[in-house]
């Protein structure tokens, strides 16, 4: 049950935002025009996530809050079965599962590797989310998007979300891990 819950925290962490405007998609993908993102605000987003390696595959409902030092990640998994709430704080991982409080402390890369069987680019992924390159590490531009620690991030479609262009619909690679994600809704 532990590998199931690592491969959803994995896939909730690709998604973020979320604006209460009509979402139009745009054309193409430009980083220059993504860091904005770069520095640290609020942001809220709802959608779709989707997550599988060698071993396992799994879609959920994802719900992610981003706040000033916290990541508040929620996965809901096919007809609502199934929910899992992920708070990333620094130094520190919470895990709730309905039934279950797990808190663990320590480097948050090291602990979702150790506690849930998956490399997960945690830091990383709450730039990525918004379509930017996390500022503290190499980045590698690429057609409609770039690469990172080992990682392809793709933007498939952006949107228009009041008055900022943020990703709709994005995939992130390594090896054999795969995820996508569609934003249903950003509010930033």
């Amino acid at each position: 049950m532990m590998n199931k819950l690592g491969i959803l925290l994995a896939v909730l962490l690709l998604q973020s935002g979320c604006a209460v405007v009509e979402e139009k998609p745009l054309e193409t993908y430009h980083l220059a025009n993504m860091q904005q993102f770069q520095q640290d605000r609020p942001w809220q987003f709802e959608g779709r996530i989707a997550l599988a390696n060698e071993k396992e595959s799994i879609s959920a409902a994802i719900a992610w809050v981003h706040q000033l030092g916290r990541d508040d990640i929620e996965l809901t998994g096919p007809l609502g079965q199934g929910r899992l709430v992920i708070a990333v704080l620094p130094n520190k991982v919470i895990i709730e599962d309905g039934d279950n409080r797990q808190e663990f402390q320590g480097a948050v890369e090291s602990i979702f590797t150790e506690q849930l069987g998956v490399a997960v680019p945690v830091q990383a992924l709450r730039y990525w989310v918004l379509g930017v390159n996390d500022p503290h590490q190499a980045v590698v531009e690429q057609v409609e998007g770039f690469g990172q620690s080992g990682w392809t991030v793709k933007f498939k479609e952006m949107q228009s979300v009041g008055g900022f262009t943020l990703p709709r619909k994005m995939g992130v690679e390594k090896e054999l891990t795969k995820i996508k994600l569609i934003v249903d809704q950003w509010k930033i």
